[in-house]
């Protein structure tokens, strides 16, 4: 599994898991190795900003939701299959699409490609993908719900 996170001026490194991740994992080895917390209280200021995850079980249960809710503030509930409101889904698909035509020879070569793309992203394209959520929400009401994929 790979975890980044992204906010306006900021980015985490990438963090891979070559395991199943449960609460437990997602605490200690993602949140708190990614300091995505401590990056965003430093560019933003504490309990200036939100955090937005995902639904997954790790993400959301009571141990995971505690820690987090003692730290920031979290976006919560997330409504499920909205990667239309999720910035950093948006950035995976542009991840995919420039590893598209990488042919690694082992897993190993695959990783330092998904990093070099990763840390080739611009401040322009986060930007982009964070600015434009006022958008997406104004879109998602406008069409009831509905997806807003190819709009961006």
């Amino acid at each position: 599994m790979i975890w980044g996170g992204i906010g306006y001026r900021l980015q985490t490194d990438l963090i891979i898991i070559d395991s199943s991740v449960d609460t437990e994992t997602y605490i200690h080895d993602i949140i708190r190795k990614s300091k995505i917390i401590k990056k965003a209280n430093e560019q933003y200021g504490e309990w200036e900003w939100i955090f937005q995850q995902d639904g997954a079980r790790p993400h959301t249960s009571k141990k995971s939701m505690d820690y987090l809710q003692y730290r920031c503030n979290v976006l919560s509930p997330w409504p499920p299959n909205s990667p239309d409101l999720n910035p950093i889904e948006n950035l995976w698909s542009i991840m995919d699409k420039r590893l598209k035509n990488v042919q690694p020879s082992n897993e190993e070569e695959f990783i330092l490609e998904i990093i070099r793309v990763w840390e080739g992203i611009t401040w322009e394209i986060i930007e982009n993908l964070v600015t434009s959520m006022t958008k997406r929400i104004d879109l998602v009401i406008d069409h009831e719900g509905q997806s807003i994929n190819g709009f961006f």
